[in-house]
């Protein structure tokens, strides 16, 4: 069942869910760091993942704000959170696919990642409904930073196990956001579910990092 949504008056404002801002907004500040401590990397695929949490971290910037003044925008308000974490799962994307030698095989997946996004932004759009963000990074994480991370750590990148696993640590949020669990009013599915993202986020970070600090081979 869900909980009923905190709700407080602040600066004749009429605001609500603040441990959603909070905890959206300890997301955003994470992506800062990673996105400034991977400022010198020379690498193309470090660069794309830059580009992931810059733009990671912008959008949970934005859903922090969407949360706390939904009486005044509404779900309209979550579209900015929405764009840009649609412009996120792109660059992730893109940064997994860049160590793959097969030249068909990345055209393929770039391919599926840009209908993959466009189709899945305009139904978000037109519906008004998270569920298609939802599903647009669950396939992205599942599909990119899990079964392909898992594939790399095996074939030359051993540091991309730290990435599956931060997928591991994110996977419950599947259960957490379709089943609705709600622990306390304070620790909501959201709320819950942005810790263990920003828990996923770490083991991502790691694994990028100690990317950076050494050369690979392309594999098939």
């Amino acid at each position: 069942m869900l909980q009923e949504k905190i709700c407080f008056e602040l600066g004749g404002l009429t605001l609500q869910e603040p441990m959603a801002l909070i905890t959206n907004w300890l997301i955003s500040v994470f992506c800062a760091f990673a996105y400034f401590k991977l400022k010198d990397s020379t690498k193309e695929d470090v660069k794309l993942w830059r580009q992931f949490f810059l733009f990671f971290g912008i959008s949970t910037f934005f859903g922090g704000t969407g949360h706390l003044f939904f009486q005044y925008f509404d779900k309209p308000g979550k579209i900015p959170n929405w764009i840009f974490g649609f412009i996120a799962g792109y660059f992730v994307s893109k940064a997994m696919l860049f160590n793959l030698k097969s030249l068909k095989l990345k055209k393929n997946l770039e391919i599926f990642v840009i209908a993959k996004m466009i189709i899945l932004f305009l139904l978000s759009v037109y519906t008004l409904k998270f569920v298609f963000v939802a599903v647009d990074s669950m396939i992205t994480f599942i599909l990119f930073c899990g079964f392909i991370a898992y594939h790399l750590s095996k074939n030359g990148f051993p540091e991309y196990k730290n990435l599956y696993l931060g997928v591991l640590i994110c996977l419950p949020t599947v259960f957490i956001f379709f089943l609705k669990l709600n622990v306390h009013r304070w620790l909501n599915k959201d709320d819950l579910s942005h810790f263990l993202m920003l828990g996923c986020l770490v083991y991502f970070y790691i694994g990028v990092s100690k990317r950076n600090s050494k050369k690979s081979p392309l594999i098939d």
